[in-house]
């Protein structure tokens, strides 16, 4: 069965690199422009995993994830942040929120593809090592 992954950004350009990759990669793929239609296809859809870009307008993505997280149905869903920010404080931020990966943009498709793999084939529901940029 196809895993369901949710990927939220809001440059037009990297939310259809990442779909491409995962749809590439055997997945399905839900896509959300802004944090608040992320959280109403959480309320609404069952995914496997979400990718959720950090510095978004209107609402950021530790915002998204903590929201995210208190719907039921989305407590064990694993979220991997990317983002392009170099703040060390980015990293705890996201785990707090919620996130089980932290990855840094750019990174090679290959990467993100073993990434979300791993943690939607775990069911990773605990935050795991961050990740080196690559």
């Amino acid at each position: 069965m196809q895993k369901k992954i949710l990927v939220v950004d809001d440059d037009p350009r990297m939310l259809s690199l990442e779909r491409t990759i995962l749809l590439q990669g055997g997945f399905k793929v839900e896509t959300a422009p802004d944090g608040s239609q992320a959280i109403e296809k959480a309320r609404t859809e069952k995914f496997d995993g979400i990718v959720l870009d950090v510095m978004m307008p209107q609402m950021d993505g530790y915002e998204v994830a903590r929201q995210i997280k208190q719907i039921e149905s989305c407590r064990g869903v694993p979220i991997v942040m990317v983002t392009a920010t170099t703040d060390s404080r980015a990293m705890g931020r996201g785990f707090s929120s919620g996130a089980v990966v932290f990855m840094n943009k750019p990174f090679s498709s290959n990467r993100f593809l073993s990434v979300i793999r791993t943690v939607t084939e775990s069911g990773s529901k605990e935050s795991v090592l961050p990740e080196a940029p690559y």
